[in-house]
């Protein structure tokens, strides 16, 4: 773990509290979690340190606590401080597209697919047979098999020419040679990852390179224009980085159905539908108005405090009848409405 990533994760600038952080970088899939990270702008870093221990989490805070870097004050919250967001702003590498909310899961999935298809793609561009593939695994064999059996084996050449020139075209210099060096094909064998960065100074760092490019290739692929050979085939693999019950909650939501009809429907707990309906706000569009009362709307809408420093308890004192569903789902489309040109 590298401790300049660990300050990155408090570049927000708030105090705040670090077991809901650990458990963010852990992957627990929980509403508080997964609302935490969304307030804080940490939900791209979710499940990306599953094998990090709280001892050694707790380690690297004191230690740059101990540098001046960030504050840790006597009821255990912590703050980046100027010189903490000096040192950031000095270092070369950024992490702007890194998302393993909405990619992580099947990320290495995704990309061994795609150059199985190049590989494949190339040696049936010159009509050569007699070559080791990529993959030997079934589940990639059938599914490549199914992929390239819907077009001419022309059409599929011309299309993977077209569409990952269109691509590469999209990333920096430096991450289209990345991916370029990693392909296999017709008299030639790709690169490793570990071959392309050996400069890199660690392998956190390494990590962190390979997650970021990547994330940011399968952004692009996502908006390509229309419905693209290389879009569609990789949303089977995108369907899996959803939480499957929410998903199920999803389809009923699109009925128009209440909160309590879809619990009652699915022999589920209201509270369960609406941790659903939480995580789904947080990255789609939902008539959020249909979930929140009007009193909530103007009592919240007085505060003229940055909503991720609200505590909730706090202002339940002032308003005995404020609900903590919609608060959250409040603050979400507050933020949301804030944060609605920035990308990814």
């Amino acid at each position: 773990m590298d401790p300049l990533f660990i300050l990155t994760l408090f570049q927000h600038g708030y105090k705040v509290r670090t077991s809901t952080l650990y458990h963010l970088l852990k992957g627990k899939r929980t509403s508080s979690v997964l609302v935490y990270g969304y307030l804080y702008r940490n939900l791209r870093f979710f499940h990306l340190c599953p094998e990090l221990s709280e001892q050694e989490f707790n380690r690297q805070l004191q230690s740059l606590s101990e540098a001046g870097l960030l504050t840790i004050d006597q009821s255990g919250e912590v703050q980046i401080t100027a010189k903490g967001n000096l040192t950031l702003n000095d270092q070369n590498q950024t992490i702007q597209w890194l998302d393993n909310y909405r990619f992580g899961k099947t990320d290495e999935e995704i990309w061994r697919f795609l150059q199985f298809l190049v590989q494949v793609t190339s040696h049936l561009s010159y009509g050569d047979k007699k070559y080791i593939p990529l993959e030997q695994s079934p589940f990639y064999q059938a599914f490549l098999k199914q992929r390239i059996a819907v077009v001419k084996k022309n059409e599929l050449i011309q299309m993977m020419k077209t569409e990952w020139h269109w691509l590469l075209s999209r990333l920096s210099k430096k991450e289209a040679d990345y991916f370029a060096q990693q392909f296999s094909g017709y008299e030639q064998i790709g690169k490793t990852v570990t071959q392309i960065l050996h400069k890199e100074s660690t392998p956190f760092e390494q990590f962190l390179v390979k997650k970021e490019r990547l994330h940011h290739l399968l952004y692009e692929i996502e908006n390509m224009p229309g419905e693209t050979f290389l879009k569609q085939s990789i949303q089977p693999f995108m369907i899996k980085n959803d939480n499957q019950s929410m998903t199920q909650t999803k389809k009923h939501l699109r009925q128009q159905s209440s909160i309590e009809t879809i619990a009652q429907q699915r022999g589920m707990k209201k509270s369960t539908i609406q941790d659903h309906l939480l995580e789904l706000a947080l990255t789609e569009e939902i008539p959020f108005e249909q979930y929140i009362s009007k009193e909530t709307y103007q009592f919240l809408d007085q505060l003229s405090s940055p909503c991720p420093q609200w505590v909730y308890r706090t202002l339940k004192q002032k308003n005995k009848d404020l609900d903590y569903f919609e608060y959250r789902l409040y603050q979400i489309e507050k933020l949301k409405n804030e944060r609605a040109d920035t990308l990814p």
